[in-house]
């Protein structure tokens, strides 16, 4: 139209756009490389400190930040466990450290990136974080993709030492379960050859005596020892698995187990069960074994005088607890081989979902708590 003044670009205003876009894209492509880069550095480490190493390492070497320092929480204390490119022998006489303690404390409070001067803290974790220090320009979205990525490394980091702890557990328990075998073996190898071999060779020969010149008082003699054989049986039989579990259920069972503990050892041993209903057959057999065997530590070690068996159905599951009135113990001070019991009902009770906790100290007792989830409850 006429008079009508159409704009037009220069070429020095297309030149500078052109520089633009070519820095734009140089940056995203470094950005790129550099989360490529992070990403396979951090998959090689399986430990906390050395994922933070590597992201700093990496972000310093890629040029983004000066320098920097990956603090971690370890029980409660910030620790310095990583250095990047510092140019100073100790990290304390940096100039640009003067504020990142205090700071670095606040960050990780909110979870959220503070900038502090020249510092700029990224937390990668709910006790991890990463001080990075120097004026380049760094996106957020650049830093967001680093903080997922060394996130995700550390919770890696985490269920591998989890997983690591569990199978050394599972280790432990095996080996244990192998002994405590051979050890039952043993057991009632000997109740075999001592008593029940011993007694069966005695009325052997009592009857030999009276098939040629039978005594009545002789004969009542061997009825007796009969009668016994037969009690010494039916206790291992018992002792392996109690039939009453599996034909009357769990409080039968656990009040059978707790007669026969007061009449062995005089120990004052108390059942209380109260469930709607019965529960189903792995759940009875979990919560029968893990209260036998904290019967039977309470008859190894407590000293007791009195012990109570609970079961109760809490919050859709189901609760166990054995409490004594022994010397107690630390649970925290047991050697390995002192441990294997307890191993054993947690692992018995976790197999199941639940989850058991001890609770003693040295002349308080003891209580075990075991719970189960139970649909039946």
């Amino acid at each position: 139209m006429a008079g009508m003044i159409v704009p037009t670009r220069t070429p020095a205003t297309v030149s500078v756009s052109r520089h633009a876009d070519a820095d734009e894209a140089g940056r995203r492509t470094r950005e790129l490389e550099t989360l490529h880069r992070l990403a396979q550095r951090v998959a090689a480490e399986n430990d906390p400190r050395g994922v933070l190493e590597r992201a700093l390492e990496t972000l310093v070497a890629m040029g983004w930040f000066e320098c920097g320092e990956a603090l971690l929480d370890e029980d409660g204390a910030l620790t310095t466990v990583a250095v990047g490119a510092c140019s100073v022998d100790q990290v304390g006489a940096c100039a640009l450290r003067s504020s990142l303690a205090e700071v670095a404390r606040e960050a990780l409070r909110r979870g959220a990136i503070m900038q502090r001067g020249s510092w700029r803290l990224v937390p990668v974790g709910p006790a991890a974080l990463l001080a990075l220090a120097g004026t380049a320009d760094v996106s957020g979205s650049f830093l967001a993709a680093v903080v997922e990525l060394v996130h995700a490394a550390l919770k890696r980091t985490h269920l591998h030492a989890r997983l690591a702890e569990k199978e050394q557990q599972r280790s432990r328990l095996l080996r244990a379960v192998l002994s405590a075998q051979e050890e039952e073996r043993g057991r009632i190898s000997r109740d075999l050859h001592d008593q029940i071999g011993q007694s069966l060779t005695a009325l052997l020969l009592g009857l030999d005596r009276n098939l040629e010149a039978p005594d009545p008082d002789d004969l009542a003699k061997l009825k007796e020892i009969a009668a016994i054989t037969l009690a010494d049986v039916r206790r291992i039989a018992l002792d392996l698995r109690p039939s009453v579990l599996d034909e009357l259920g769990l409080e039968a069972a656990l009040r059978r187990y707790a007669r026969d503990t007061h009449e062995r050892y005089q120990i004052d041993a108390r059942v209380l069960v109260t469930l709607p209903q019965r529960l189903g057959h792995q759940e009875e057999t979990v919560l029968y074994r893990v209260a036998q065997e904290a019967l039977t530590n309470v008859v190894r070690h407590a000293r007791a005088s009195a012990v109570s068996v609970v079961v109760t159905a809490s919050h859709g599951g189901v609760q166990l607890v054995v409490e004594d009135d022994g010397i107690g113990f630390d649970p925290a001070g047991l050697a390995a081989a002192e441990q294997v019991g307890l191993m054993g009902m947690r692992e018995r009770i976790e197999l199941l979902g639940g989850s058991l906790r001890i609770e003693s100290a040295a002349g308080e007792g003891c209580s075990v708590y075991a719970r189960l989830p139970s649909r039946h409850a």
